[in-house]
């Protein structure tokens, strides 16, 4: 960019005819189809993928949709609160069927690419649109698009991108005509627009440095009435980036040591995460979901040199910033500044895995694009330089936005020869970015194709890193629940050699012993698991599972009320109740169904176990017959009168208060449902239980349960 012009052009004239108003307003609506086609494109393989790593945690564990928070509280309670409802709505929507969650990541994406095009439009940034193309296609977005989780990636950028294009509008109007912030609709939309943002995803909080960034860029200095109007979008930032911190710690590292560096070697390796994000910007090659994590020397010189040619190289862009050095300056400086809060000098937990992820360079990497872009515009120039350079220093106006350069009475101003050469140059950057999109396309294509299954994505994690101690355990379990148990023990084995205080790989290795018989072995597991982590629900519930399995069942009942004393879960009460009902305790299992309805009222399994319990309890304290017709009819609505066994509680309710013609029509449904799905045992129960409905007798369990076991012994 070795002119002012490369990079910023003219403001288009106001004497274009309607007909080329109207010409361009439809290329602007095919080029941005033509971005939303591409994404879909890219990330079509994406679409039939599978739930994927801790979308477990994001989807089913949300805290919304296990009951454990309501919308009106989770906001400042939980990390990404916005991202949170948005999952929260697409289980209500979708479920369990992944394809919903991949489209609405994928159409958020492309909202992304087309707001960054007119975000750098407005900046008049050359070959704007060429830009977003690039970012919808690049490789290194897969981790954050076919990733359901990452979901607050998506959402998040969106938001952030509108955030500064209205405030790139306020900007304008304020310099045109003085206006002060309080009275711009503008300038609340941006600041709306950047707490959503906020919100969404608190990697966002970097904004108003790249406000006052834009400001420079477009002025060459930053004056006080640039830093009046940003002043509350960095009271925003910081109230947000403490509070993240805070739930960082709480809730995902819980206690943990995720970095063992001091300060001296975060800011090493935050040299050499600039250079590798920036690397896997422009050569993404070699992608992987989790990088061999590095290890700093903070007492060696050369550890420090990858920091010291970065700001060499910022140096340098300063020291010409009157000509080209400016705008490489400004887009480094953006990717340099909105990296500041994924570069290693705050602890999260994504750092104990590795130093670098590609889903954290998702926001960074559109000022690589923004830069790529014009750089190749540069080039195509440079290569028909004079006579593009005469036209527009006679006012003529290539469009920023999109790739063809003629729109809006620009050729008809041109000389035969500018507009020849116009053309040169737009086929020149036609081919160079068409060349770099379809490189890129492919790749991204290919990437997108790992992350159909979870399986795919560990192995192609190990085949590039395979001390990978996470992928490692992640498809040791996977390996379990296929019952490939060798395969599983060698793998969780890999990984307790890299990472000996790996809990959850401990647990796992512990289930996987005791499923093959060997629970002597697997004891030591789950104990060393719960001594790491005393506090672990899924690590006491595995504990409790292994003990029932060999018959000591008090222990798992203890395990489980620890759990639920600890951090009371809903998948821990329903353990809990069916262990004791399955041991005839059904007083404390009906009062533990009761108060998983109280989280989820229509819990089907509840409502179904509850209602029998209170219809056909042998203990005649415990029995309640209109209490079981309510739940028995809850459960059965729930379940659209179609399932076998709501129909059979509703059966045994009805016969408990009297209603024996009820209960014979609902066991007659109970056999029918049970028969329609093969269910042959349940029919010939069901069968059972109708005849002592017709001869106009309830059912009670004659076997004791444990509150007669209580009495009798007494």
């Amino acid at each position: 960019m070795s002119s002012e012009h490369s990079a910023r052009v003219p403001a288009r004239p106001e004497t274009t005819r309607p007909a080329a108003q109207l010409a361009l307003r439809w290329r602007e609506l095919a080029a941005g189809a033509l971005l939303v086609l591409a994404a879909f494109a890219v990330y079509w393989p994406a679409l039939r993928g599978q739930f994927l790593w801790d979308d477990f945690l994001g989807v089913h564990r949300n805290p919304l949709v296990t009951g454990e928070l309501g919308v009106a509280s989770i906001w400042f309670r939980r990390q990404f609160p916005l991202a949170n409802v948005a999952l929260w709505l697409e289980w209500l929507a979708w479920g369990e069927h992944p394809l919903g969650y991949h489209v609405v990541n994928v159409l958020l994406h492309a909202a992304g690419a087309l707001l960054l095009w007119r975000v750098l439009a407005r900046l008049r940034i050359p070959a704007a649109w060429l830009a977003a193309m690039i970012f919808t296609v690049h490789p290194v977005c897969v981790a954050s698009v076919a990733w359901i989780s990452e979901l607050k990636n998506t959402l998040s950028l969106p938001f952030y991108l509108l955030s500064l294009l209205w405030y790139l509008r306020f900007d304008s109007e304020a310099r045109s005509a003085p206006l002060a912030p309080a009275v711009s609709p503008s300038y609340w939309l941006s600041l709306l627009a950047f707490v959503l943002a906020l919100l969404s995803k608190t990697s966002t909080v970097m904004l108003p440095v790249v406000l006052l960034g834009c400001a420079w860029w477009q002025r060459g200095r930053i004056g006080r009435r640039d830093w009046l109007p940003v002043g509350p979008f960095f009271v925003l930032a910081l109230v947000f980036g403490l509070m993240t911190i805070g739930l960082q710690a709480r809730e995902a590292i819980g206690g943990a040591t995720v970095q063992s560096e001091n300060f001296w070697g975060r800011l090493a390796g935050a040299g050499m995460a600039l250079w590798f994000y920036l690397g896997k910007a422009l050569l993404p090659l070699n992608q992987c979901m989790i990088y061999p994590r590095w290890q700093i020397d903070a007492g060696a010189a050369l550890s420090y040199l990858p920091l010291l040619l970065w700001c060499g190289v910022l140096a340098v862009c300063w020291g010409l910033r009157r000509t080209w050095g400016r705008h490489v300056l400004f887009g480094l400086g953006c990717f340099t500044v909105m990296l500041f809060p994924v570069l290693g000098f705050l602890d999260m937990f994504f750092l104990a895995l590795s130093r670098v992820s590609d889903h954290l360079t998702y926001l960074p990497l559109t000022a690589v694009a923004a830069l790529a872009a014009a750089g190749l515009n540069w080039a195509a120039t440079r290569i028909f330089h004079t006579p593009v350079a005469a036209e527009i220093s006679r006012g003529s106006d290539p469009e920023p936005g999109l790739l063809p350069n003629n729109v809006g009475g620009c050729a008809s101003s041109m000389s035969p020869t500018g507009r020849a050469a116009s053309r040169a140059h737009s086929l020149a950057l036609g081919l160079a970015g068409g060349g770099v999109v379809l490189a890129l396309a492919v790749t991204g294509m290919l990437r997108a194709r790992v992350f159909v299954s979870e399986e795919a994505l560990w192995r192609d994690t190990l085949a590039k890193n395979p001390t990978a101690w996470c992928a490692h355990a992640n498809l040791g379990w996977m390996m379990a629940e296929q019952k490939k148990y060798d395969e599983a023990r060698a793998h969780l084995e890999a990984s307790l050699a890299v990472r000996p205080e790996n809990a959850q790989a401990h647990s796992n290795l512990g289930r996987v012993l005791s499923l093959q018989g060997h629970f002597a072995q697997a004891e030591p597991h789950f104990q060393t698991a719960l001594r790491i982590k005393p506090t672990d629900s899924d690590i006491r519930r595995a504990y409790a599972s292994a003990l029932a399995e060999q018959g000591r069942i008090a222990e798992a009942v203890e395990q489980l009320r620890e759990t639920l004393r600890l951090r009371p879960n809903v998948d821990a009460r329903l353990q809990l109740a069916t262990l004791l009902y399955q041991t005839r305790n059904f007083r404390d299992a009906a009062a533990e169904y009761r108060q998983v309805l109280a989280v989820q009222s229509d819990h089907l399994e509840s409502l179904n176990n509850v209602a029998w319990i209170l219809a056909t309890c042998s203990d005649g304290s415990v029995r309640n017959g209109a209490e079981a017709v309510r739940f028995a009819e809850r459960a059965c609505r729930a379940s659209s009168y179609t399932e076998a066994r709501p129909l059979s509680a509703l059966a045994a309710a009805y016969a408990e208060v009297g209603r024996f013609s009820d209960a014979v029509v609902a066991a007659q449904k109970s056999i029918a449902a049970a028969s329609a799905v093969g269910d042959a045992r349940l029919a010939a129960v069901g069968q059972q239980l109708l005849q002592l409905y017709r001869a106009g007798k309830p059912y009670h369990d004659n076997a004791p349960s444990a509150g007669d076991r209580q009495r009798k012994a007494r």
